[in-house]
């Protein structure tokens, strides 16, 4: 049985696969897959996404998968790790240009 969306009421485990074929394209696909980095979304979640929003159904799943979930960690951590470096950075700086001056 369906609901009104037409989706399965009971979730189902079917795995439905859509291959597309961009022959030369690799620009569009280097585009893809940045743009789905920079939203923190694996390729697969960003084009289910946009294919769902061009069609005009409702997402599916706005939780995100394993591998949209390491993607954006990872970003943050980076962003994290990047600030703490700039930080260790000038206090160490500040500590030699201290040592120097006295």
């Amino acid at each position: 049985m369906t609901s009104k969306t037409n989706k399965p009421e009971v979730p189902t485990n079917k795995r439905l696969q859509l291959n597309l074929r961009l022959d030369g394209r690799e620009d569009l696909v280097e585009a893809i897959k940045a743009t789905a980095e920079t939203k923190g979304l694996s390729v697969n979640s960003w084009v289910v996404g946009l294919l769902e929003s061009a069609t005009g159904m409702e997402p599916t799943n706005t939780a995100p998968t394993g591998g949209d979930l390491e993607v954006a960690v990872a970003s943050v951590l980076d962003k994290l790790l990047a600030d703490k470096l700039v930080n260790i950075k000038s206090e160490l700086k500040a500590e030699l240009l201290g040592e120097s001056a006295a």
